[in-house]
């Protein structure tokens, strides 16, 4: 079948519609995501989101022609959500709690390298921020005070700490996006 007839009857509410989609594009869409998330199950829970969403947005495709092109632009969606989700999880914690250890044996070189490029990126993503903001992302992430300790600390309200913490994040992620590195060490995790 032609794929804009697909999307028509797909449109119309067609679970066989969707069921041929579904075959022709959910492994060129796995094939995609693994590429850069090589966790069986977290691609095969974006590939399912991303038919998830397909079903439930059906009535906004435009472009009946296009299928392909906004499955892999939801995928992408999907990927990047995936890769921000991981900065907040406890193992990348546990990356930046890595950096108080001292020893290290023969096995962890690869990754006392790869612990020693991220720090480089951080401290270079770090340097982006205001002093302020430096402070308490310092603060919250690396010696894990709490928002309470370090607005007592620094003689600012805990909405105040909670803001600028946001911002540090949001800061630090763009910035962390634009070095190689970080693909390696959520891909690692």
């Amino acid at each position: 079948m032609q794929e804009a007839l697909l999307v028509r009857q797909l449109k119309n509410g067609s679970r066989t519609a969707f069921n041929t989609i579904y075959d022709m594009y959910a492994a060129r869409v796995y094939a995609f995501c693994f590429q850069y998330i090589k966790s069986r199950q977290d691609v095969e829970e974006i590939v399912e989101d991303v038919f998830i969403k397909l079903w439930q947005n059906k009535n906004t495709i435009r472009n009946e022609n296009s299928l392909q092109a906004l499955l892999f632009i939801m995928a992408k969606g999907l990927l990047i959500d995936t890769y921000r989700a991981r900065l907040n999880e406890p193992e990348y914690e546990e990356y930046v709690g890595y950096f108080n250890e001292s020893s290290f044996s023969v096995q962890d070189t690869s990754k006392k390298i790869e612990y020693d490029d991220f720090c480089r990126e951080l401290q270079r993503a770090m340097k982006k921020l205001s002093d302020t903001q430096r402070h308490i992302f310092s603060a919250c992430k690396l010696q894990q005070l709490s928002n309470k300790e370090v607005a007592d600390k620094y003689a600012l309200n805990e909405q105040t700490v909670k803001n600028q913490l946001s911002l540090s994040l949001k800061i630090i992620r763009e910035e962390l996006k634009k070095s190689w590195i970080w693909i390696v060490i959520l891909l690692n995790c």
